[in-house]
């Protein structure tokens, strides 16, 4: 998941306005792996395609998301689908991480918390600059943390678990 390269006006803008979708002219080619994952517009730092958030829940995540940003310069955010349209659940949050840009381009530093719950799904996609501090190892460790709020239907305390979890493995101890 690599950003698009951003001239610093429109850096500052992202940061201050929360994350932006690259500029088409920008987009990166899709691999195969991106069949099947539908065009999901960029919405800011949760982009709940899913409906399981109220308006509240999304602005409190975001707040947390921009708190995170601010301190590590790592971007994450969190996006929810109704369905996975059959493409596999890494496919589809590293497709949707590459497609939006998340990261810092030349550190490709970006992490996509994915969750389809219909499918009962989630997956924690990170860039390559992410994976020697977030390892997979480590991003099943959120998930599982993750899963008894889902279970009971608190998606948002599931959520801030995620991203507080997150947040201590790659520098943010608030």
């Amino acid at each position: 998941m690599r950003a698009a390269a951003l001239a610093a006006p429109l850096a500052i803008l992202s940061i201050a306005g929360g994350c932006k979708a690259e500029p088409e002219s920008v987009a990166k080619k899709e691999t195969a792996a991106c069949n099947g994952v539908p065009e999901i517009a960029l919405a800011g730092r949760v982009t709940d395609a899913a409906n399981i958030l109220t308006p509240e829940e999304e602005t409190r995540l975001s707040d947390r998301l921009a708190r995170y940003e601010a301190r590590t310069k790592h971007q994450m955010v969190i996006a929810t689908t109704p369905g996975l349209n059959g493409v596999r659940v890494d496919n589809f949050g590293t497709c949707l991480g590459t497609r939006w840009g998340i990261g810092r381009k030349d550190h490709d530093d970006g992490i996509v918390i994915l969750v389809a719950p219909n499918e009962r799904r989630m997956r924690i996609a990170t860039g390559t600059g992410m994976e020697k501090i977030l390892t997979d190892d480590k991003a099943l460790a959120v998930i599982h943390q993750m899963t008894p709020q889902f279970k009971n239907g608190d998606y948002t305390g599931g959520l801030s678990t995620g991203i507080e979890a997150i947040a201590i493995q790659t520098g943010d101890m608030q």
